[in-house]
This record gives structure tokens, sequence and C-alpha cells, in this order.
């Protein structure tokens, strides 16, 4: 039982490094929802918790309580943090996750290993919800409550606090990798009055201020400039089209010391958050949920995002970075697992053992 060794890990990690930075009155509560939602794949919320054991309706009420407390979410962050994942030298990919009407702006950390670690989560009314008169009575309540969330701050605005929100939890800015969608000019200031190294993916009609006026980033004479964006002097980077990229990326970005291939580099691991955003919702199953409220989706995330990073700890203590990415990549290049579904995988190999070797006695 080659999983066991995972669980035993997992298990340490809660009991040393993640229940005691929760409040007295609240371990209890963490507790359930690391069992209830951290390490299986979610059916419902009620399904999950009953599972956990107890009573229905005791169970059901834990579930209710765990996702209205307001206070958990940043005690959940600071559980996170403990974990040391995020220094000033990490890149953090920043992106936004649609979960059925709300939106989860999460920040997770290059591995270089396909799969980004979710390191800090908030969430809001999304505005993909319907406006039409004969949306379903969900739609329509959460599509108002999105209406007031917006005459209230926009969305570059409330990124801009988020951002601000991640800053203040860890105490230091790492380094931002951004996809398009986020090259706002309020932003972009933001990034750059804050000192912080970051890296956007700009659109190619995107314009930049030079000596001789306006021009598209399509049209820059070189693959590295230093433009005006945003009223700011920045530096442009152009990639190549090589095989698949049949488009040319052209990345904004405050630093000035490494080379157009690093920072080309550096964006191309941005894809690792859609990865993992992938990951959440088929295995995990997060895009089964019908929350009303940001706050329960955050308490969620935070939780499914806390139980990603003890399974990549008790991996990693227990295999070895090297030996962990090449056990999960034996076999044919299609037939390859990322390390969080190969780990996930050992994870219900061990719980369901016992089961298995029931039936296999009775046969």
């Amino acid at each position: 039982m080659l999983s066991v060794p995972i669980l035993i890990s997992c298990q340490k990690l809660v009991q040393t490094q993640v229940l005691p930075l929760a409040p007295q009155s609240w371990r209890e509560q963490v507790h359930f929802g690391l069992s209830a939602l951290a390490f299986r794949p979610l059916v419902s919320l009620n399904a999950n918790a009953r599972t956990v054991g107890g009573k229905r309706n005791t169970a059901e009420v834990k579930m209710t309580r765990l996702l209205h407390n307001v206070g958990l979410p940043e005690v959940l962050g600071k559980m996170v943090v403990s974990l040391g994942f995020v220094a000033p030298t990490s890149f953090v990919n920043v992106d936004h996750s649609d979960v059925n009407g709300l939106v989860a702006l999460v920040c997770a950390v290059q591995t270089k290993a396909g799969r980004a670690l979710p390191v800090f989560v908030a969430t809001a009314y999304s505005g993909k919800l319907s406006a039409r008169d004969d949306a379903p009575k969900r739609t329509k309540a959460m599509r108002l409550a999105y209406n007031k969330q917006k005459r209230m701050r926009k969305l570059s605005e409330q990124t801009i606090c988020d951002l601000q929100a991640f800053h203040d939890l860890l105490g230091f800015w790492p380094r931002l990798v951004f996809d398009r969608g986020f090259g706002d000019g309020k932003l972009i200031r933001f990034l750059r009055r804050n000192k912080v190294s970051f890296y956007i993916r700009m659109r190619a009609d995107s314009l930049a201020e030079l000596a001789g006026g306006q021009a598209a980033l399509r049209d820059l004479a070189t693959g590295d400039e230093v433009v005006t964006v945003a009223r700011c002097k920045l530096r442009v980077v152009r990639s190549k089209k090589r095989g698949r990229n049949k488009e040319s990326w052209y990345i904004l970005t405050s630093d000035t010391k490494r080379t157009p291939r690093q920072v080309i580099k550096t964006y191309y691991h941005r894809f690792e958050i859609e990865e993992s955003f992938r990951d959440i919702k088929s295995i995990l199953g997060l895009r089964r949920t019908k929350l009303m409220r940001p706050l329960s989706l955050a308490v969620l995330f935070w939780m499914v995002s806390l139980g990603i990073l003890l399974l990549y700890l008790a991996g990693l203590k227990t295999y070895g970075k090297k030996l962990l990415h090449q056990m999960a990549s034996v076999g044919l290049a299609k037939k390859r697992l990322s390390w969080f579904r190969y780990l996930y995988e050992m994870v219900e190999q061990a719980l369901r053992q016992p089961f298995y070797e029931i039936i296999a006695g009775g046969v």
C-alpha cells in the first residue's frame, strides 16, 4: 500500500502546522472542513459533510456554519502562508476562475511542474451572470447582488484591493504574472507605484508611447523595447512564433534584469494556474457547486487550496521532488499524469483499500 505514507504525512502536517494556527474554538470546525472538503471529491456540500460521520442533521448544520464563518478565510490564509510556499523571489500566477455565478481571484505559485499551487483566494459575484428577464431565480438574485457590488467598486479596483490583501497577508510582494485582461492602466500604475516585479501579457493592438508618438505593440521595431504604458516606463518583450504558438506574446514587465528568453519562460509557466483550475473543478468537483455567497466560495476554495498544498508537501516529504515527478511521468507521453492527480489517486487508493480487502475476503 504505497499510498499509506501519504496519509500519515498529511495527518502530521495537519496536526503540527495547520490546526495550531486556528483559534481554539474553531479547531474542530477547521478539522471538519479539511476532512469533508480538502481530500475528497465534492459530491455536494451536505453529502460530503455526511460522509465525515455523525448524524445527518448535525453534519449538515456543521457545513452551514463552516461556510458562513466570516473570520475563517483570514485564518485559513494564515495557515497557507505558514506552509512557506511563497517567498519574495517566487513567481505567482494571478487569474480569475468563474464558479457558477461567483468568481475567485486566485494567486498560485509556479512549480515548473505543470500545476501551480494556490496560496491566496478572494471571491466576488461574477459579471457573467445572465441579465435576462426569464433567467432562473438564483441567477436573478445573484445578478442583483453583482450590480450592487459593481456600483460600489469596479473590477480593476477590486483586483487592486485583493492584491493588496495578498501583500498584507504575506508582508511582502512576490513576482506577479498576469494574463491578458489584467492590462488595466490603474492596475499597472498600482503595481509600478508599489515597486512590484510583474509580467502582464498585453494585446497586440495595445498602444505604447514612444519618442516619435504612439504605436501598437505589434509595430514595435524590436522584440525587447522600453516604452511608456499607462504613464509608466516599462519594458515590452515579444515572443517568437514557434510550433503551436501561432501568435506572438507581448509581455509588459517592470523586470529590467532577466533576458527576453527568461521573461517569456516566466509567462509560459502562467498556464499552470489554468491546469490547477481544471483539476479543482473536474477532479475535486467544484464545478458542481451552486453557492449563493462569495464567503461560502471563499471558505470552500481556501479549504481545497490547503488540501492541495498539504498533499504536495506530503508527496515531497515522502518521495522527494525528483522522484515524485518521475513517478507521475512513467509511461508514454500521452499517458502522463500530473503530480496532483497522481498523489490524489494514491490517497483515494489508501482510503478505499480496506473496503476492497473486505470484499476480497468474501470471495
